[in-house]
């Protein structure tokens, strides 16, 4: 039996036939893929002589299994595969990949060139199928993206055996043929993402040298310059050679691909050096050099022309790109390139260097590139050495292009500057001569005129008291009102000038609070009706909304709607009108104010608002500055201002305010509603003078403070400021104040510097160094800012130092801190009862006296009838005094330390066992045993018994 199983072995081997040729593939659609490598029957055609016909019949042929191939087959060899499947299912949908398992090259590389398949049913061919990138796209059976060598199964027929024969040829970038065949599901169809590796750095790449190509394409249309001619000539190269390493066209390219690639792929190597002679401008500054910039850029260009000419013509078998000595060449342009580099960097100019420096790192990337097409080495990271070249030129030019153009525009503004310097210098300070000549002029017109008015009554006055015997000088009702009208015009054109300045420095923020707007601009718009009866005008006012909320500064609202008006009615003649309309639209405040005057030329319209310009023929009428701090204010409201008006018959000024939060600057504070009401509702405090204080001073609960000031009425103004908060103290001069702070004991003092009889800094010293008043926190007030004198103020102990003019506004606040920074350095002698004070390391005049204050309380602990006169006496205060003090430094009654003092001995003694409660009660000065269990109680929490019998 074995005999004959050896004969028929023998007999199917010489006649070709083995077992497995006759293995058929089942595909079940059950399974989304299926790998074939280990039923596919693998043939080399090295002389291309075999065929469909051949492959199938003939039995002689030697092949390999599909499991069984190296990992790259012959470069330029065609292959030929056969393999036998069977469906159990339609296959509709179903397709064959020639799967491509070469990772990282560009995607030019990619793709067999051609792949014919052959199907057989029982010896009869009965369809043929195309693909391969290489097959134009309407030949190919399968229709998806180019790199993805593929056919349908749709024709397989179920339950029969079919025999597919393929043909198979690497693409003409040296690419080798391969197969590693799967079947693969509709909802399975891609095998792996196209470029893996490469593929997202090349598509970054792409569209930054794009979009970098398209910006400076703009700036040559601008400029004209022949630098961004010729980077672009280098991007659309770079461009174009990324764009096929992503397979956006080189897919689609049929005839001539490797010639065009090579064209376009080659053409940044001398490109960049036209770009480089623009860029250093070589010609002018570097003959030599440019010579051998442009020897280099000739040679690449010519050995890349006759190379592809060579590949076009005699078609010969290239290698991973690789044709001829080409990569060779390459590699020896790119060592002379760096030469050349070399030489760029040493020279002492900085286009050439910066240019050197990019060209040194192209022609890095380029040796690693070459040498890796060479197949010498190959490069880390898997990055594509050409690919990271490119980059980092793009980068380094597109910084080097703008830092060109901006030196180059540095110099040539230098030297435009230079060329007109002494012109532009002539011009200028004759322009700022004017500029002061006109200045000062209307300034001193301005105060010349209510000056003129007010020296004018005084002295005619002062003549007639020559000619009498009184020593008196009498104004009359006339002279008086006209002195004091000139007065507050001097005051205002001050104040204004002044807000105008504060206005432009920035320092101005507005101040605004919600409330019903209309109101306030009828008591201000109704308060010009004096004025124009005065001038016999018409004057007609139209509120269109009766109430509206609103968020307004109402301080630098008045000043805008004051000067407006009085500019209407100071151009309007005797006869005139003048119109107020005031309405509200998409949360904007709109007025017009109209009158009748004579109008402003058209070609004056644009400077109305101008600081100091007036209209011809209106001199006498204005200083020039009311509209001008208007329109600063209208900025600051993020508002507008705008003029009409026809000469001969009138102006009209439109504003418009934003009156929400939405609309108003960020930087505008939101005064509290509710805050101002309580501000208004305590703004009863108490105003004493000497002869008018009492012991009730005493008895109030808000703060004192004392003010020393000799000038009446800013006296009065600071006591209208603190007024809201604090009980004031009024002094006329220093000796006053003095006096008045020893027998108040005030919560903090305010003084002026310059004083009759003792200056601010003397009180500050007498106040400062007497025991019952070192504790008050004093502020020195003065129109001496300088460094000196506040220094001066700083040594004799004051606490604050603040320069006239002053904010109303900090002038609370440093009084607030001030009392609230005492009240914290005592916190801790608070905490502690006083009794820990001997433990502490004090050593000022206000711990002394605590200090005597406690040993006081001590020393007569035991007396029951020890009180707050003898303690004040013991002290040297009276008991106004004692009391004001003690409440300043530790916020506590005399009457309650001796308590709390008496009390802590107490449990102090409990605590050491020294007796029994009754004696310890006696010790302290508790008389009544009942009062001081339950004091004890009420301050500890246990009473004395209790303490004892814990601590036994």
């Amino acid at each position: 039996m074995r005999f004959f199983y050896h004969i028929l072995l023998l007999l199917c081997l010489k006649s070709g036939f083995v077992l497995s040729q006759e293995s058929v593939y089942v595909l079940d659609t059950l399974y989304p893929v299926h790998s074939l490598d280990h039923m596919l029957q693998v043939y080399k055609d090295s002389d291309n002589s075999l065929t469909p016909e051949k492959i199938k019949s003939d039995s002689t042929l030697t092949y390999l299994r599909g499991d069984e191939l190296p990992k790259y087959l012959e470069v330029g060899t065609t292959y030929w595969g056969k393999l036998a499947l069977r469906a159990k299912q339609p296959m509709k949908g179903w397709t064959l990949h020639f799967e491509d398992k070469m990772i990282g090259p560009p995607a030019w590389t990619k793709s067999n060139g051609t792949v014919d398949v052959f199907g057989y049913i029982d010896g009869k061919m009965v369809f043929q199928e195309k693909t391969g990138v290489e097959y134009p796209k309407n030949e190919r059976g399968y229709k998806g993206y180019w790199v993805m060598n593929a056919i349908k199964l749709d024709r397989l027929p179920i339950d029969k055996a079919i025999t597919l024969i393929m043909k198979v040829e690497g693409n003409s970038f040296g690419y080798p043929s391969y197969f590693n065949l799967t079947v693969r599901s509709p909802e399975q169809p891609y095998y792996y993402q196209f470029n893996q590796f490469n593929n997202s750095f090349n598509l970054f790449l792409f569209g930054v040298t794009f979009i970098i190509l398209v910006y400076h394409l703009l700036q040559y249309f601008y400029l004209r310059e022949s630098i961004y001619l010729w980077f672009c000539f280098w991007l659309l190269f770079c461009t174009f050679t990324q764009a096929m390493t992503t397979g956006l066209f080189i897919g689609s390219i049929i005839t001539f691909r490797y010639a065009i690639w090579f064209l376009i792929a080659n053409g940044q190597f001398y490109s960049w050096w036209f770009f480089g002679r623009a860029f250093v401008d070589s010609k002018r500054k570097f003959l030599r050099t440019d010579k051998m910039m442009l020897g280099l850029a000739l040679l690449i260009l010519t050995e890349i022309l006759l190379t592809a000419f060579y590949v076009v013509f005699t078609k010969p078998q290239t290698n991973f790109t690789g044709v001829g000595f080409h990569y060779v060449i390459l590699n020896i342009y790119t060592v002379l390139s760096l030469v050349v580099s070399i030489v760029l960097i040493l020279k002492k100019d900085l286009f050439a260097r910066y240019f050197g420096i990019g060209t040194l790192v192209a022609c890095l990337s380029m040796i690693v590139g070459t040498l890796w097409s060479l197949g010498i080495i190959t490069p880390p990271f898997r990055l594509d050495p050409y690919a990271t070249g490119i980059f980092l030129q793009i980068i380094i030019y597109s910084f080097g292009i703008a830092y060109r153009r901006q030196t180059l525009s540095k110099q040539s503004e230098y030297e435009r500057l230079e060329a007109e310097r002494s012109r532009t210098e002539m011009l200028r300070m004759k322009d700022l001569d004017d500029l002061k000549t006109r200045f000062f002029t209307n300034i001193s017109h301005e105060f010349r005129t209510p000056l003129t008015l007010i020296q004018g009554p005084i002295s005619n006055a002062k003549r007639l008291k020559e000619n009498t015997d009184d020593d008196g000088v009498t104004l009359s009702h006339k002279d008086f009102d006209m002195v004091q009208r000139n007065a507050g015009r001097l005051n205002s054109l001050v104040n204004e000038l002044l807000e105008l300045a504060k206005l432009e420095s920035g320092k101005t923020l507005l101040s605004v609070k919600q409330a019903d707007i209309v109101p306030f601009l009828k008591l201000m718009v109704y308060s010009f009706e004096s004025m124009a009866e005065r001038a016999q005008l018409s004057y007609d006012v139209v509120f269109k909304k009766m109430s509206k909320m609103a968020y307004f500064d109402s301080d630098k609202l008045e000043k805008m709607v004051s000067n407006v008006l009085s500019n209407a009615f100071k151009y309007t003649e005797k006869g005139g009108k003048v119109s107020v309309v005031v309405d509200f639209e998409n949360d904007k405040l709109l007025m017009s104010v109209s009158d009748t005057g004579n109008g402003i030329a058209q070609e004056d319209l644009p400077y109305v608002f101008d600081r100091f310009y007036r209209v011809e023929g209106s001199e006498k009428k204005g200083s020039g500055i009311g509209l001008a701090l208007t329109k600063e204010l209208v900025d600051l409201h993020q508002g507008e201002i705008k003029v009409e008006s026809v000469l001969g018959e009138g102006t009209t000024f439109l504003l418009t305010l934003p009156i929400t939060l939405v609309g108003l600057p960020k930087s505008a504070l939101v005064i509290d509603q509710e805050a101002t009401k309580v501000s208004i509702n305590n703004n009863s405090g108490i105003l004493f003078s000497e002869t008018e204080i009492n012991d009730s001073t005493t008895q109030l609960d808000m703060p004192i403070v004392l003010v020393v000031e000799d000038n009446a009425d800013l006296r009065s103004y600071i006591s209208d400021i603190l007024a809201g908060e604090y009980v004031v103290l009024v002094a006329e001069d220093g000796e006053q104040g003095e006096r008045m702070a020893l027998e108040q004991i005030p919560d903090i003092v305010i003084s002026d510097v310059m004083m009759p009889k003792k200056d601010g800094f003397a009180l500050c010293e007498a106040l400062k160094t007497n025991s019952k008043t070192s504790h008050i926190p004093v502020i020195l007030l003065t129109a001496k800012a300088g460094q000196d004198n506040k220094m001066q103020g700083l040594y004799q102990g004051a606490d604050a130092y603040v320069t006239k003019p002053f904010s109303a506004e900090e002038l609370l606040v440093r009084s607030k801190n001030l009392i609230s920074l005492r009240e914290k350095l005592w916190q801790k002698i608070k905490d502690a009862d006083g009794i820990l004070l001997d433990d502490l390391p004090l050593n000022s005049m206000d711990d002394e006296f605590m200090q005597k204050v406690f040993r006081t309380i001590k020393d007569h602990l035991d007396n029951s009838s020890f009180s707050v006169e003898l303690l004040a006496n013991s002290v040297g205060f009276s008991r106004a005094q004692l009391h004001r003090k003690l409440k300043a430094l530790v916020n506590k009654s005399p009457n309650q330390l001796i308590s709390e003092v008496r009390l802590k001995t107490a449990y102090q003694l409990l605590m050491n066992k020294t007796g029994n409660v009754s004696e310890v009660a006696y010790s302290v000065g508790f008389s009544n045993l009942s009062y001081f269990a339950k004091s004890f109680k009420d301050k500890f929490g246990v009473s004395p018994s209790e303490l004892t019998v814990t601590k036994s």
